[in-house]
């Protein structure tokens, strides 16, 4: 007689649900924009802002709120504000921001699960997070270590990540073509090639559904 341990059908459906709950946005499949801009339109005067990594690079400085402060695992001098490892104790950061920026962060952490759990929880009411993840990707920790290279991010895995979140959208980043075009050619390709929109031209060969499964990463924004 076969045994059933648990409820694996009923966990299984929830987990469908999950997935099926997600908004796919493909504009970044379609534009060659940065979603930094896209940020930038969403901040308010009066938002509390945090950016990890200060991920905002070179237009951090465009940033218009009441206050934007940086985190980040190592103290460098003068960067970050606040020093701190977002998969262990942030109870001093607790329910303080409007907005967190969490680009090409959560594959640099050693609990994603931990990270996401306190970062909510250093969320306002309706707060949001914007961020990217890769999937289709190289490994790019530094030779000496000084940051880890742990996960990659499929859109179910997403899915289960953000189970918690009100609202949870994603936008695919390259498609199935342009992804191994710049796994190949690391930097280069999104140095030289991409400039030319030659990587939307050659997603256009694949459907939007294997553009979405076999992308290079996510940028995402959910809400609280």
């Amino acid at each position: 007689m076969k045994k059933i341990i648990g409820k694996p059908v009923e966990t299984n459906q929830k987990l469908i649900e999950l997935i099926e709950r997600l908004k796919i946005n493909n504009f970044y499949l379609k534009n060659n924009k940065d979603f930094r801009d896209q940020i930038l339109k969403d901040i308010n005067i009066e938002d509390e802002i945090l950016d990890i990594g200060k991920a905002m690079r070179d237009k951090f400085n465009k940033i218009v709120c009441k206050n934007v402060e940086t985190l980040d695992v190592n103290d460098f001098g003068s960067y970050p504000d606040i020093v701190c490892d977002i998969c262990s104790d942030v109870t001093q950061l607790e329910n303080k921001y409007d907005k967190i920026i969490c680009i090409a962060i959560l594959e640099h952490v050693y609990d994603p699960f931990k990270a996401i759990f306190n970062l909510k929880k250093m969320l306002k009411t309706d707060g949001k997070i914007y961020g990217y993840v890769p999937y289709l990707f190289y490994y790019h920790a530094p030779t000496d270590l000084k940051f880890q290279d742990y996960f990659r991010f499929s859109k179910d895995a997403l899915a289960y990540l953000f189970k918690d979140f009100n609202d949870v959208e994603l936008y695919p980043v390259r498609g199935r073509i342009s992804s191994s075009f710049n796994m190949m050619f690391a930097g280069r390709w999104k140095k030289y090639m991409e400039k030319t929109n030659i990587n939307i031209l050659l997603d256009k060969l694949s459907s939007n559904e294997k553009n979405l499964k076999q992308c290079s990463g996510f940028n995402f924004i959910v809400k609280k």
